[in-house]
């Protein structure tokens, strides 16, 4: 009898071991864990910041005018390009190869238009301060869509429909007699297009850039609507902070469990440093020894974007800007510092929809996902100067395999 009662408590003690490990394998995340992965998910997503250098911003027929320049190919060169051309819905607003492809081939890799609204500096290099402003550069760049300023105003000038929407906005559209006008005219391009541009009086050159400004708003308008839609890591992270541990292991592989545990290792991955906050990216920029100093595709990132973006007569405290100048706070307090490590440094783009934003880095140097962590595994030993902020990332093949499937979860569509 005894015999038969002390084997039921050894039974019930081991029936509860068993179950205390099996609960404690499952709370892979600690109160801590969840909350630096809340932190990363779509529920922390502040409204859309305000953009007081844009009027018309969030006015909805300004959403419309932008929408429908954004998909006309009557703005590109010979009429066969528009934004579209290269910022392709279907790739998560990007086009898939390595550097973009308009009239030439650009420098760079094309970034995502999906949330751009909450960055504060545009292009890799930072050279711009708006996305209205950003917006008006790839009308006259020679590799992108290769028109000019003037031509843009002459599409909208012709359109009986823009023209309306414009003057709608915008209270009519300048008074240029366009008979009169070059074809073409932009202090950008080929030869005779600057000299057609500086034979113009100054007033002229005024009105147009107002209107042409106004393009660059109305464009703004519309990649404002460009949101990001939640992902299965969201879902994830939603079921992990309503207490639903097991629910959110469910949805998840162990991979992607220890891929999520090493990204937010801060001693160990360094990740969240530059990849933080809902679209997983600091907004800023760094050196991560990815920069070229010499030969046909010499590249040195911020450093001339920052004078670039100081320079510009479309930025936040130039006269086609709405706002007034105590709201230019980010280019008030843009550090002009020449002593920082600036060469080489481009801005840090988001995680998010990365199965469709390939190739990766400023360049699209690599292919794929894990030649990019192969390569913050072996990282250049020389920057300019010898200089880089990267350390070595020391994690197996098996880790390195584990992050790629754990950003997987940032491009994956939540289920509805």
């Amino acid at each position: 009898m005894l015999f038969r009662l002390f084997t039921k408590c050894l039974l019930l003690l081991v029936s509860l071991s068993v179950s205390l490990s099996s609960q404690a394998n499952n709370e892979q995340f600690d109160e801590r864990d969840i909350r630096i992965l809340q932190s990363l998910s779509l529920s922390a997503l502040p409204p859309l910041p305000d953009t007081p250098s844009n009027n018309v911003a969030d006015h909805k027929l300004a959403v419309e005018f932008g929408r429908q320049v954004f998909y006309d190919s009557r703005f590109g060169k010979d009429g066969q390009l528009s934004c579209a051309s290269c910022h392709q819905p279907e790739l998560a607003f990007t086009d898939g190869k390595q550097r973009g492809k308009g009239v030439g081939e650009a420098a760079r890799n094309t970034p995502t238009l999906i949330g751009a609204a909450y960055q504060r500096w545009f292009y890799w290099d930072g050279r711009r301060d708006s996305l209205w402003s950003q917006a008006l550069i790839p009308f006259e760049a020679p590799d992108e869509m290769g028109s000019s300023r003037l031509s843009v105003l002459r599409v909208i000038n012709n359109d009986k429909r823009y023209r309306s929407y414009y003057e709608a906005l915008f209270g009519g559209l300048p008074k240029l007699d366009f008979s009169k006008l070059p074809d073409e005219a932009s202090p950008y391009g080929a030869s005779d297009i600057q000299n057609n541009w500086y034979r113009l009086s100054r007033p002229t050159q005024t009105t147009i850039n107002r209107a042409f400004s106004n393009i660059g708003k109305v464009l703004e308008a519309f990649q404002r609507t460009l949101l990001p839609e939640p992902s299965k890591f969201d879902h994830f992270v939603d079921a992990l902070t309503a207490g639903q541990q097991d629910r959110a292991l469910s949805m998840v592989s162990e991979s992607q469990i220890l891929g999520a545990k090493l990204f937010i290792d801060q001693e160990k991955t360094q990740c969240l440093q530059c990849h933080n906050g809902p679209m997983l990216t600091n907004g800023g920029f760094h050196n991560i020894g990815s920069g070229v100093f010499s030969g046909p595709n010499m590249d040195y990132g911020r450093v001339f974007g920052l004078q670039s973006v100081l320079m510009d007569e479309f930025n936040c405290l130039g006269k086609y800007s709405d706002a007034a100048p105590s709201e230019c706070t980010d280019l008030k307090y843009l550090s002009r510092d020449k002593h920082q490590g600036l060469q080489g440094a481009f801005k840090v783009p988001t995680l998010r929809f990365l199965d469709k934003t390939g190739p990766y880095f400023h360049d699209g140097r690599f292919d794929q996902l894990k030649d990019v962590m192969d390569y913050y595994r072996s990282p250049p030993e020389k920057g300019l100067n010898g200089q880089h902020e990267l350390r070595t990332l020391d994690i197996t093949l098996e880790e390195r395999d584990a992050l790629v499937d754990f950003l997987g979860l940032l491009s994956v569509p939540a289920e509805h």
